[in-house]
């Protein structure tokens, strides 16, 4: 029977692969062990009500069912084909389906692109067939899909084939690259209560993409939360364009992507071939979009179950509430740890407390030790009418119950849950009882509420719940024409390192305010010229390839009159000669002065596009990593805001008697840097202000560096 297959990638694809009426298993088997008659057997689990043709031409029937020789002699129609025999074989199980008229295929076998050249080869032919045909596929390489609604559990899960007696149904959607980390969420699943709506695991991502899953599940009507897990991406502004439709739907994106550092990257390429890119510019674009950056696959579950249960926090007050006095000291410090801010109870809410607790308890972090030891002790309408106060109090937004070893911990924690979504605020219960708390556990799966293990996981979720809470679109920002001062030497600069006096005219073109400097090729010239200019003066070094000047003592400050400025000279010649540089001479410049120095910087990166970045400056930057880095470009009110994230912020602000800078005049230089960025595009490879010295009002680029890529445009 020939059917027309749906066209590549589309929601009927991925219907046919997540919601199939009928299954085959090419290499299906009696043992339980292999990935056919695992698969095949997980169906029959779970009760999935659709029919099931095993194909293997060694056996006439397979775990009860009657089996097929080839595929194309199943009698009926096919939604989904299962392939799970070994690589040489899936080429020609692909032209079987292809002739059988399969909806859509998934090839769970191994041994192709992520192995080198010879199995991408091979994965490309499998392509090839498919997009031919016009057949949806996910694979190779994967580990299978799950979708609760259905009963369908084709997903190589140990928990699904011992922990599960019935499906873990819920409304978070999971599309992933990894199907180890799939199984390691559904394992947790199953211990802090969460549920999926469907997961997908892609592997290579050779046929449908993560980002195929990912529109998909903005559109399923069963998913309210979306997680993925990413090695790469086949079109970084595709995913983007997706998240902010996920945002307009009104669900939130969290993402757990494999790459971070060097070794990640090196691991990622050898699991899926895929290219992680630039983390930090991952992450920057991920912000820009409201989509919430994980770190570890787990703490993303925790997350997505805290806000499938409740809603947002309405203010950033946390409330923390323990059944000792030392959990809530240990709770407090963490609190301070995360950024985040505990709250301050109102009058009436002490008021309403006094009925409970002495005044010396009436504050946060709650001790319901003190409670239980009163004379309503273990009454339920004492512990309800002890906590609620707190949870309604306006300044409240969210609360964390640290729950150590004490009497009636199930009621607790459910009455605490339920006013938590009475009060619409995020009521979370950390279990601080270790293994006896089970029946605790138990009572939030119930409710279907998160269990977290630890008080950091909590906090976590806290922080990022109020990270969303805050998160704003980006303004638009239009992008003018580029000055015809700067287009001019667009056009003139050749390809390489610019000079410092070259960076900084196309930073005066662009009408950031810098430093004017003068090249002096000798001692004498440069006394000259810092007479004329006005002392004290700064020598620099000019020569090539040399760009940490300070590092090799290429710079010399604060030089008062012409003696220190020959002097200087010298010292930065011999300096030269040691180092093995052609030396040009000396860049002469006012000595600029500053309470605060900065660093703006500007890259285009090759996946994610130009970037600015704003942080900490001076010699210092890379030590002291306090940086922000922002998709560009950027209005004026967004780098005001990044600068206002910086630790070093309070210097900004006028730490200890300092003059106060002036955040608007940062904020626009920080703007026209990303502006600059966003017009040159790949022509401004790199660019570094370090420092961008300030003094309240004043804010002037003191040295800039620059890598130009020149282009035939």
């Amino acid at each position: 029977m020939t059917t027309t297959p749906p066209p590549p990638h589309s929601h009927d694809g991925i219907r046919a692969i997540l919601s199939p009426r009928s299954v085959a298993f090419i290499g299906a088997s009696e043992d339980r062990n292999k990935w056919g008659g695992l698969l095949q057997s997980l169906l029959a689990k779970f009760k999935y009500a659709g029919a099931v043709y095993p194909v293997n031409p060694k056996a006439s029937t397979i775990q009860g069912l009657p089996a097929f020789a080839n595929i194309r002699d199943v009698p009926g129609p096919v939604d989904l084909a299962v392939i799970s025999i070994t690589v040489d074989g899936v080429e020609q199980a692909m032209r079987d389906c292809v002739a059988a008229g399969v909806r859509a295929v998934m090839i769970v076998t191994a041994q192709f692109a992520e192995t080198g050249p010879e199995g991408a080869a091979k994965q490309a032919r499998v392509v090839a067939i498919a997009e031919e045909a016009g057949l949806p596929m996910i694979g190779p390489n994967c580990m299978g899909i799950l979708n609760a609604s259905e009963n369908l559990a084709l997903l190589n899960s140990t928990a699904l084939l011992e922990f599960f007696d019935t499906m873990p149904r819920g409304r978070i959607g999971v599309a992933s690259q990894s199907g180890a980390i799939v199984g390691a969420m559904i394992a947790r699943a199953g211990h802090i209560g969460a549920g999926f709506s469907s997961c997908a695991t892609l592997g290579n991502q050779a046929g449908l993409k993560i980002c195929d899953f990912f529109d998909y599940l903005v559109d399923d009507p069963a998913t309210d939360v979306i997680c993925l897990y990413m090695e790469g991406a086949d079109s970084i502004d595709r995913l983007f364009s997706i998240a902010r439709r996920a945002r307009a739907a009104g669900k939130p994106v969290l993402i757990t992507k494999a790459g971070r550092t060097p070794q990640g990257e090196r691991a990622v390429a050898s699991h899926t071939a895929s290219l992680a890119g630039s983390y930090d510019a991952f992450v920057a674009r991920c912000r820009e979009a409201g989509i919430l950056v994980q770190t570890d696959a787990l703490q993303m579950l925790l997350t997505a179950q805290a806000l499938q249960s409740f809603p947002l926090p309405p203010v950033d007050g946390v409330a923390l509430f323990s059944g000792s006095g030392g959990a809530g000291a240990l709770g407090t410090d963490a609190l301070s740890d995360h950024g985040l801010a505990m709250a301050e109870l109102g009058a009436e809410t002490r008021a309403a407390l006094a009925a409970f607790v002495t005044e010396a308890n009436q504050q946060l972090p709650y001790d319901m030790g003190a409670v239980v030891a009163g004379p309503g002790k273990g009454r339920p309408d004492v512990i309800q009418g002890s906590i609620e106060p707190i949870v309604r109090d306006p300044a409240v937004g969210a609360c964390l119950y640290i729950m150590t070893p004490q009497g009636r911990m199930p009621e607790i924690a459910q009455l605490f849950t339920e006013l938590g979504r009475r009060h619409g605020k995020p009521c979370l219960v950390v279990n601080s009882a270790s293994g006896i708390t089970e029946a605790m556990r138990l009572a939030l799966i119930e409710l279907g509420a998160p269990f977290f293990p630890s008080v950091q996981e909590a906090l976590l979720t806290v922080k990022d719940m109020l990270w969303l809470k805050h998160y704003q679109a980006p303004e638009p920002v239009a992008l003018p024409a580029l000055p015809a001062p700067l287009a001019q030497m667009a056009q003139e600069l050749g390809t390489g390192l610019l000079s410092e006096d070259q960076a900084k005219k196309l930073l005066a073109a662009a009408g950031i305010p810098t430093a004017e400097g003068e090249l002096a090729a000798d001692a004498e010239q440069a006394a000259r010229i810092a007479q004329a200019m006005g002392y004290p003066v700064v020598l620099k070094i000019v020569a090539e390839g040399v760009t940490h000047k300070s590092d090799m003592g290429g710079v010399k400050l604060n030089l008062a009159d012409a003696q220190a400025v020959r002097g200087a000279f010298a010292q930065i010649a011999e300096a030269a000669g040691r180092a093995g540089v052609r030396f040009e001479g000396c860049l002469v410049q006012p000595m600029i002065q500053g309470d605060v120095e900065l660093m703006v910087g500007a890259v285009h990166d090759a996946q994610y596009g130009p970037l600015v970045m704003v942080g900490t400056g001076g010699t210092l930057v890379e030590l002291m990593k306090d940086v922000r880095l922002l998709p560009a470009p950027v209005s004026p009110r967004a780098a005001e805001q990044a600068l206002r994230e910086l630790r070093y912020f309070p210097l900004l602000d006028g730490y200890r008697g300092r003059e106060p800078a002036d955040l608007a005049a940062v904020a626009r230089i920080v703007h026209q840097v990303s502006v600059l960025a966003a017009t040159l595009g790949p022509r401004l490879a790199e660019l570094d202000i370090n420092p961008l010295r300030i003094q309240g009002a004043r804010a002037v680029a003191a040295d800039a560096r620059a890598r130009w890529v020149a282009t035939t445009e």
